[in-house]
């Protein structure tokens, strides 16, 4: 039962790894195209659409890391 919280965290770890690279690659690539309008467009609270894609792509990363927490505290409880 000690392994489920490790392979979570490491699960965690990889899927932060990936939403880094494609928040990253998708900034350069629109960086690239409009140059440094890019910051206006992604600071524009009218744009919502990029802040809840950017959050959706967090999220996996966020519930394995919060997932092997609390196992590792109902673990170190019971």
């Amino acid at each position: 039962m000690n392994d489920l919280p490790r392979v979570l965290r490491t699960l965690g770890w990889v899927f932060l790894a990936l939403a880094l690279n494609i928040v990253l690659i998708s900034v350069g690539a629109l960086w690239m195209k409009i140059g440094p309008a890019t910051i206006g467009l992604l600071l524009d609270p009218g744009n919502a659409v990029i802040w809840l894609t950017t959050a959706l792509t967090f999220a996996p990363a966020i519930g394995s890391f919060y997932a092997a927490r609390l196992m590792r505290r109902r673990q170190s409880s019971g």
